[in-house]
């Protein structure tokens, strides 16, 4: 059954009245803001991460995470990554021998009309299916007005200042807006201390250091990640910037057939990467795949749960760590 992203964000609860649901698109901050608030319900279920790759390759490990009882809780929540019709078998079966205490929630990128997955999940009553599609400047607007709405001092200006210091991705607008919440602690917005917490100058370096890492470029990345402060209360927008970067990459490698159709993909009239950054999308192609790519992406799950599991774990160390392991992986052949 479709359902509507805004509806759902409205009222998350209309997801319990079906056994899984999935999501896909381009608008990783939706899907990210309805997993949040699946979390939050979910308190006392047993959470279990999968990706697309652990299923391709052990058909059974959804079975048995499904089949075997929780020593913990009586409710299981399974998140699958990075879907594909690749393992259509392996979810159809699962949803067959679904329990009642266990909830599935896919997540995947661009599912073509003629996809199984989306066909199934649109056809079954059970089953629900959202479309994330990417924001526009409106519903962005809303969205930062709504999560500010108890804050004085929040004018167009500021709102249109929040949306392009965050390169209009949603993703990083929530984080940005965690830590407008956490400074301006009395409701009362100020323009220039806000520009001084949004730090534009140290936001766009640390692109620069994403961007040497996910090149294999070991001098730049040493030379940068000396200039640059990792501020502590930063780390999360870190981790958002590289997360957007390499899921970028993977949905450029999953919708591909070869290099051609990467470059294609890129620079064709349907591109949502800036021109200036095109050159960079396309070196850091090459020096990865989308099993790389799906790894790198388990690393920054694992690193943002030990930040949230660990208030004294020093943040601004696993962020150097991942960026020089992302630049150890980039630096063989893909």
């Amino acid at each position: 059954m479709i359902l509507k992203s805004y509806i759902i964000e409205k009222d998350h609860s209309i997801l319990s009245k079906f056994k899984s649901v999935l999501m896909y698109g381009e608008n990783n901050g939706i899907k990210d803001d309805i997993k949040e608030k699946i979390l939050k319900d979910s308190k006392n279920s047993e959470v279990i991460n999968l990706f697309h790759e652990e299923i391709y390759n052990n058909k059974k490990i959804l079975d048995n995470f499904i089949s075997n009882s929780s020593l913990f809780s009586k409710k299981k929540i399974i998140f699958i990554h990075e879907v594909s019709d690749k393992i259509f078998e392996e979810i159809f079966e699962a949803l067959n021998d679904l329990k009642e205490d266990v909830k599935i929630f896919i997540f995947s990128n661009q599912l073509e009309k003629r996809s199984k997955l989306r066909a199934h999940f649109e056809k079954i009553k059970d089953l629900g299916i959202i479309a994330c599609y990417q924001d526009n400047e409106i519903t962005l607007r809303n969205y930062i007005n709504s999560s500010l709405i108890t804050y004085k001092g929040l004018t167009p200006e500021i709102t249109n200042l929040i949306m392009i210091n965050s390169n209009k991705d949603r993703k990083t607008i929530k984080s940005e807006i965690k830590k407008i919440k956490s400074f301006f602690n009395k409701k009362l917005i100020n323009k220039i201390e806000l520009e001084e917490l949004l730090n534009i100058k140290t936001n766009s370096n640390f692109s620069e250091i994403t961007d040497a890492a996910l090149n294999g470029d070991k001098n730049s990345l040493n030379k940068l990640m000396g200039e640059v402060e990792f501020l502590q209360e930063e780390t999360f927008f870190y981790l958002n910037l590289i997360s957007n970067k390499i899921f970028k990459l993977l949905e450029i490698k999953l919708n591909s057939t070869n290099p051609q159709n990467e470059i294609e993909l890129v620079e064709g009239t349907k591109s949502k990467i800036f021109w200036k950054d095109r050159p960079i999308f396309l070196a850091q192609l090459k020096k990865w795949n989308h099993l790389k790519l799906e790894e790198a992406l388990k690393k920054i799950i694992d690193i943002e749960l030990a930040m949230k599991s660990n208030s004294l774990i020093k943040k601004d160390v696993l962020i150097k760590d991942l960026l020089i392991k992302l630049c150890g992986e980039a630096s063989t052949s893909a």
